[in-house]
């Protein structure tokens, strides 16, 4: 009744609106070109020239046409058509109308104007009444605007193409559109049509003439057809658009979209359903704890005294009051939450009503899927009785299960999905077979429901248990002595309250009645196999034994995990599941948060196993078997008896270990994986719960500005200068000014600025003084009041440095107080700099620039532009990531989280539509308004700009927007009106309780309130019935009078006149009417240490903690000068005859102790070496001190460390704040044995399957050489294999491919292995020298007598030059691919080109198989064929002892001198000896560069590189190998 009386008012001003309507209509007039003008606080302009306006329009972010003049916002394309002086003289004028304002009466007479010009030009000849119409229509498509606002250009054409449908898919699309293609797919209609016509003409004169006129029409009527939305898009373009039919119903139905759009939409009840519902969302919603142990969920005490759950049972009426309110009038959440607070508080907030919402969908899937059940169960029931009936003389044999009525009730108890899957298969067990014939005999009768099989899979085959059904082996099976549903009772129970009967004969005697000889069961223990098979499956799907088995599994299971051969490589400390990789015995119901998830992923990439076991490993026998097999046996002690037991043993053995503990594990498989998910899910939304709920940035009250300032402050908020840049003194930042509305002002490019003011070369000191001179010329115009750098590295502090002493000048010289600089993540923005949407917006600005833009939205208004991330319909917001395990969350489930998430924080903070309209890259956030959703948003815009008004007051989403009263009452309260805009221009009555959160149907309640408390009479001034509302909002010192209303006696008689228990609401008014729509989320502050360390360096605690070993290499040393008293106490050091020493700095090029007093008086010496500094792979800086260096005392650094090493470390602390770490490399750190730095590991770690691998692993590295020398080099192209693995690898690359591998030689020594041509490898030694330790890469290596720097440099001197002229050998026109080194083939092809041609001395190449890496040159100068080898060599082609640059140059010289070769080498092709000129296969053939390997040969990312860089330390260990951070070959 209540809802009703709301109702009714409601529905009383809102016809009061309507009757009002037309007077309104003429009222408004031109006042919307007023308000804005006023809003924006905008001047006037008499004359300005073309080019200065073209300037303020571009400065302005406006789309000026010189030759129109006008706005991209609410233009009309068809104003080309206004001749060349009416474009003069309306242009200038309307763009300062646009940018300064401008009376209505002069925009009125403007469009007088543009009209009668109009008329003239285009409609001379043509009635009046057709031009205002045709006119009407293009004036129409001014209001065609794309997703950001901006109107889609379109050609003038036949006015077929006028079809509104086609506007509005322009207008979500952003398409232009093509009527020439329409007309050619017109024109063949045409034509199809004219021949059609032609036949049907044929007859007589007069039927011809009928017919023609006929045939007009017809042609008139086809002209007229216009062209529909489904003609021009594809239907996938249509779905994203919402423009099908189905989205048009939607956007119009009075109900809330999210309530149409539901999986199970929502359906309503009565009160009985209600309260059952409510009671059932209670216990499994609210009642029911996780298996594993979830942070996020309110877990119950668990003191045994005190058993009272997370909720108390007092939540129930209030879950039904929700639910009512959900289901009976249409409320969503966040409305609930807001204007309903006295029926849900305090035991229910807005996270608990989301979740009723969530958990009604739940109901309503189980209750239809009972529902439909039930008509299955009933369809049966009828089947079986129409069975009977017809075959009256039908015995009922145990074979024959009748479908009773305690089944159908077993049905409608259900109370989860797996109660009803246990009911399904039970039914499927017994009546599957029958199903197929239930079907057909529906098919046959008058009466087909095909609904009843829906839903569900009726599948059947025949299995063993039908088979020995069909047998007759259920009398057998019947004689176990208990039935199954006993059997439950006896579980559920713990109590054998019912007696397995005792059959009399022995199980042997009694199958032999079974007995079949030409079937299966010819054997008696075939019959008795039979029949404990058909007792197993009956125990198995038994419902009760299900329920009973599955809580026994859930309560003791255990988890067992083990490494595989993969895992043991690649799970180190960096892995998340390193500190639980080996489990045994461990409860499930001590796993936590994602820790299953983790494993499952582990699992999946084959790194680990686990598994789920209801007995643990190592106990004797099975308990829980040989617990209820008690209830499943007789007590009698005889050898009867004791046979009988042994079948119901073997039968109940197999129940479980074949069917229900392989369901059972999967069942809590699933359901541990849900609820790590469900974790992940609530660290998702609170990681982005806490980027929404920050309030935008503003300005301090106490805070100075600055004076003169040329941009205006908006009403929206300061000016923001935002920055981006990349991590390269090469590459430009960009720094774009963005307002209080989110557009972008101004920008200002820095090409210069990353580059160091103190750098050694001159230009780019100087380049960076241009640069910031600059900046202050840009800041001292603009006068932004907060400056915000996007985060990129390290190199972000040098940024806000500088940017800190650019801002830091102007307070120097009292210009104004110092600008804040902050830095912000560019996550969002670096998305959306990427996506269509900034190429829609600013189609010629650079990513930087874009990125910089949105930067600066984000701090303007952060939920906003997140919120425009996430609506975006081109996917983006899959782009970020707020968790490693987001993946595993299902896409449809993460969206719906996120969407409830964006509607909860919208409502709080409220939108304005009016922002909307003007600014539409933020008008997303409309769709997130309870109520509403992305059809019913997108229809509210476009009718507010298509009528080129804004909102003035809530009521006009009734009368303009046709919104009905549920839709209204939901969203009303949650949209915020700026009131004072159009106070003093608007000419229809403005409601100011409309700029405020205080809900339309409390309106009467809150004016009662501020006429209390001013103390006013108690008179309604019809035409502004709010006049005390809005003194008490202009005024602080009356808005203080509302703390001395008595509330709870106004409340008390709310509540006497029927209204309800409304004391929450007026305290909810009151505090609304303090100050409306009062910002409660958190200020923006600075970041932390932690903040900003995390959010430079991309380390977290999890990745960067003590006792971490790393990588890192040697980049100085640090020194310490020597004091007065360290120079008494030491002495000069002779070093040799000739030379002394220093004793601190260890230089030793003195020729005299002279010298050495001299070089430490004089303040020389730098000092002794205390510590090295480093440098991590991800950029953070590292210290070792001395004593950290070595186990061994050690006098100075340099004996053991040089500037250039790369060595393995432990962190020993890190220090946020000064981005470093301190770092430890003696031996006995690196291997802690004493478990120092070792990460606690689970309570249920398996020590000894740990040690068990570890000790297998030794056994398979002791045996004799087979396996490959260790060596810690990190380069691509390395790979730690022998030479048959090396050729596998480079079977499928192609020719020139190479791989380094360790050489059988020792460890100085490295062979490379690289592909000729197919089948042909070639392996090169490589000799190396200076080598740090035997592990690591020498500093020099030695090919023959060439000598190279590293890998890369064999790659790019000697490899690829070689390749380049091996691919000119294999692609001349005399090389023989085929059958590469077969000398008896060569010389048969060039006996036969000798034949043909006796005069030519025939020749061809191939490919050496016997000695890879050179080429046979084969020729025939007389009878036999000639060959001789030559090799190509980097320089050229070796051949002869001679070197040519070229293959042609070599074939030249040798048809000169073919008659000259060595007397060794002139042999014929039947001798197969090698030439003894040739050298030894040695010679290295030819690979490519790191950017030229094959996908193929790509090492694996745990395998770091650093170019030229020895690495240096002792024996490595599988953490080296897979550090987290890789560098790149350069």
């Amino acid at each position: 009744e209540e809802e009703g009386a709301t109702t009714d008012n409601l529905d009383g001003f809102i016809n009061d609106d309507i009757d009002d309507e037309e007077v309104e209509e003429e009222e408004e007039g031109g006042d919307v070109q007023e308000t804005k003008s006023k809003r924006r606080k905008r001047g006037s302009l008499d004359a300005l020239e073309e080019e200065d306006l073209e300037l303020i329009a571009e400065n302005l972010g406006l789309e000026y046409d010189s030759r129109k003049g006008r706005r991209a916002h609410f233009e009309s394309d068809d104003e080309e058509e206004v001749s060349k002086g009416e474009k003069g003289h309306h242009g200038d004028g309307q763009v300062a109308a646009d940018l300064f304002g401008a009376s209505d009466e002069e925009l009125e007479e403007e469009r007088t104007d543009v009209w009668e010009g109009r008329y003239d030009n285009e409609m001379s000849g043509q009635p009046r009444e057709v031009a205002e119409e045709i006119l009407d229509s293009e004036e129409e498509d001014d209001f065609i605007v794309d997703d950001y606002g901006k109107p889609i250009k379109r050609r003038k054409i036949h006015d077929e193409y006028s079809d509104s449908a086609i506007r509005e898919a322009q207008d979500i699309f952003g398409l232009d559109f093509d009527p020439e293609a329409f007309e050619k797919l017109a024109a063949e209609g045409m034509e199809s049509t004219d021949e059609e016509l032609e036949e049907f003409v044929e007859g007589d004169e007069e039927e011809q003439d009928l017919k023609q006129m006929h045939m007009k029409a017809i042609r008139r009527k086809r002209r007229r057809k216009k062209a529909t939305v489904q003609d021009i898009f594809e239907p996938v373009e249509l779905e994203r658009g919402h423009l099908t039919d189905r989205d048009k119903v939607i956007a119009m139905t009075d109900l809330p979209e999210r309530f149409q759009l539901r999986v199970c939409p929502v359906q309503e009840g009565d009160e009985l359903e209600w309260e059952e519902e409510a009671d059932w969302i209670y216990n499994h919603a609210f009642c029911s704890t996780p298996v594993s142990q979830q942070s996020y969920v309110e877990q119950p005490s668990v003191d045994m005294w005190d058993e009272e759950p997370a909720k108390p049972r007092s939540c129930i009426p209030k879950i039904k009051a929700v639910l009512e309110f959900i289901k009976s009038a249409s409320f969503e959440v966040p409305f609930i939450a807001t204007y309903r607070r006295e029926y849900i508080e305090p035991e229910l907030d807005e996270e608990d009503l989301w979740k009723i919402w969530q958990w009604d969908e739940k109901w309503t899937q189980l209750r239809n899927r009972k529902t439909n059940m039930k008509k299955l169960f009933s369809r049966m029931q009828e089947f079986q009785y129409e069975k009977i009936k017809n075959n009256p003389d039908t015995v009922l044999t145990d074979e024959i299960r009748v479908l009773q009525d305690e089944d159908i009730q077993r049905l409608m108890n259900v109370e989860t999905a797996e109660e009803l899957n246990d009911v399904y298969k039970h039914f499927l067990l017994h009546y599957g077979a029958d199903i197929e014939e239930l079907q057909k005999s529906r098919r046959n009768s008058s009466t087909r429901d095909s609904s009843v099989f829906e839903g569900w899979k009726h599948a059947y085959r025949r299995d063993f248990f039908t088979i020995c059904k069909e047998n007759g082996l259920s009398g057998l099976a019947v004689k176990f002595g208990l039935m199954p549903d006993q059997f439950g009772e006896n579980l559920r129970d713990r109590y054998k309250s019912h007696e397995p009967e005792q059959h009399p004969v022995e199980p042997e005697v009694a199958a032999e009645e079974y007995l079949c000889v030409d079937g299966h069961f010819s054997t008696i223990d075939a019959v008795l196999h039979g029949a404990r098979h058909m007792v197993a499956m009956e125990i198995a799907y038994e419902p009760l034994v299900r329920q009973a088995v599955r809580q026994a599994f859930s309560k003791n299971a255990v988890l067992h995990v083990k490494l595989t051969k993969k895992g043991r490589k690649e799970i180190d400390e960096d892995h998340p599941c390193f500190t639980y990789k080996y489990l045994k015995n461990k409860p499930i119901n001590t796993l936590k948060d994602d820790q299953f998830l983790h494993l499952t992923q582990a699992e999946e990439d084959g790194l680990l196993t686990t598994s789920l076991r209801i007995d643990k490993e190592g106990s004797y026998g099975s308990p829980y078997f040989e617990e209820i097999k008690q209830l499943f046996y007789r007590d009698e002690y005889s050898l009867l008896v004791e046979k009988w037991n042994s079948q119901r043993g073997q039968a109940l053995s197999h129940a479980l270990l074949r069917v229900l503990y392989p369901e059972m594990e999967k069942e809590l498989r699933t359901k541990l994986i849900q609820e790590a998910r469900e974790c992940v899910l609530h660290m998702y939304l609170k990681k982005l719960r806490s980027w929404l709920s920050v309030a935008p940035f503003k300005v301090e009250p106490s805070a100075e500005s600055w004076d003169d300032t040329p941009y205006t402050e908006k009403e929206g908020g300061p000016l923001v200068l935002a920055c981006t840049f990349l991590p390269d003194k090469n590459a430009p930042m960009y720094c774009a000014l963005v307002d209080g509305e989110g557009e972008n002002v101004d920008f200002i490019k820095l090409s210069h600025f990353m580059k160091r003011e103190n750098s050694r070369i001159e230009q780019e000191k100087e380049d960076k003084k241009r640069d910031i001179e600059s900046l202050k010329k840009f800041l001292r115009k603009t006068r932004p009041a907060v400056v915000v750098v996007g985060a990129n590295g390290r190199d972000t502090m040098t940024v806000v440095e500088d940017m800190k002493a650019v801002a830091g000048s102007f307070s120097l010289t009292d210009e104004m107080t110092s600008v804040n600089v902050e830095v912000m993540d560019t996550n969002v923005a670096d998305i959306y700099s990427k996506s269509p949407r900034s190429r829609e917006e600013f189609p010629n600005y650079p990513e930087l620039l874009t990125a910089a833009i949105s930067l600066g939205r984000r701090c303007i208004d952060p939920l906003l532009e997140i919120t425009a991330l996430y609506a975006s319909p081109f996917g983006e917001q899959q782009s970020l990531k707020l968790h490693t395990l987001q993946n595993c969350i299902p896409s449809e489930v993460l969206a719906t989280a996120i969407e409830l998430e964006l509607v909860s924080q919208l409502c709080r903070a409220g939108v304005d539509v009016t922002s909307c309209i003007e600014r539409p890259f933020w008008s997303s956030s409309l769709q997130f308004v309870a109520g509403l959703g992305p059809r019913k948003a997108s229809y509210i815009l476009r009718t507010f700009r298509q009528e080129k008004i804004f909102l003035e007051n809530r009521s006009q989403l009734v009368t303009v927007c046709k919104i009905g009263p549920k839709v209204f009452l939901n969203c009303s309260g949650f949209i915020r009106i700026d009131t004072s805009a159009f106070t003093d221009s608007a000419s229809m009555y403005i409601e100011v309780l409309d700029s405020t959160r205080i809900h339309i149907e409390t309106y009467e309640w809150a004016r009662k309130m501020a006429t209390d408390a001013l103390e006013y009479e108690e008179t309604v001034d019809e035409s502004n019935p709010s006049v005390a509302v809005e003194e008490i909002l202009e005024s602080q010192e009356k808005a203080e009078k509302l703390g001395d209303l008595d509330l709870d006696a106004f409340a008390e008689e709310l509540e006497r006149q029927g209204y309800g228990n409304k004391k929450l609401t007026l305290y909810a008014i009151r505090e609304e009417l303090y100050g409306p729509f009062k910002d409660k989320r958190t200020i923006q502050y600075s970041l932390s240490p932690v903040e900003k360390f995390i959010l430079l360096t991309g380390e977290t605690p999890e990745s960067l903690h003590e006792g971490k070993l790393i990588t890192c290499s040697v980049v100085g040393v640090v020194r310490r000068r020597p004091t007065s008293d360290m120079i008494d106490q030491v002495n000069p050091e002779r070093v040799n005859e000739h030379s002394w020493g220093c004793p601190f700095c260890l230089k030793s090029t003195f020729k005299n102790i002279a010298e050495v007093w001299q070089h430490i008086d004089n303040g020389s010496c730098p000092g002794q070496g205390i510590g090295v500094r480093t440098r991590l792979e991800n950029g953070i800086s590292g210290f070792i001190h001395i004593k950290n260096i070595s186990d061994k005392p050690i006098k100075h650094v340099e004996e053991r460390i040089e500037i250039g090493m790369t060595i393995h470390c432990r962190i020993l602390k890190v220090n946020l704040e000064k981005f470093s770490v301190d770092l430890t490399s003696r031996s006995s750190d690196l291997a802690d044995r004493e478990k120092k730095f070792t990460i606690p590991k689970d309570t249920y770690y398996d020590y000894q399957q740990e040690e068990g691998d570890d000790a297998q692993e030794k056994i398979a590295k002791a045996k004799p050489k087979n396996a490959v020398n260790t060596r810690l080099i990190r380069h691509p192209c390395y790979h730690g294999c022998n030479s048959s693995k090396a050729e596998t690898l480079l079977a499928n690359g192609e020719s020139g491919d190479a791989i380094f591998r360790p050489s059988s030689k020792g460890p100085d020594h490295l062979t490379v292995t690289w592909k000729v041509t197919d089948g042909i490898y070639q392996h090169v030694d490589i000799i190396e020298k200076d080598k740090p330790d035997m592990f690591s890469l020498g500093r020099k290596l030695i090919i023959g007598e060439e000598e190279y720097e590293d890998l890369d440099e064999i790659l790019a001197r000697f490899i690829q030059p070689a390749a380049s002229n091996v691919r000119d050998v294999c692609i001349h026109k005399y090389y023989k691919a085929t059958d590469p080194g077969d000398l008896l083939k060569l010389s048969t092809h060039l006996e036969e080109e000798k034949r043909k041609n006796p005069s030519r001395i025939p020749y061809c190449f191939s490919a050496s198989t016997q000695f890879p890496g050179k080429f046979i040159l084969a020729f025939q100068p007389y009878k036999k064929a000639v060959s001789e080898y030559f090799t190509p060599v980097p320089d050229g082609y070796r051949f002869r002892k001679r070197v040519f640059d070229t293959l042609e140059a070599l074939l030249k010289w040798f048809k000169q001198h073919y008659k000259d070769r060595p007397a060794p080498d002139n042999r014929s092709m039947h001798s197969y000896q090698t030439p003894q000129s040739i050298p030894t296969p040695s010679i290295p053939s030819f690979g490519g560069t790191p950017m030229m390997i094959s996908p193929l040969l790509q090492p694996s990312p745990s395998q770091p590189y650093t170019p030229s860089q020895p690495t240096h330390w002792g024996t490595p260990t599988p953490k080296m190998f897979n550090y987290k951070y890789n560098l790149k070959p350069s």
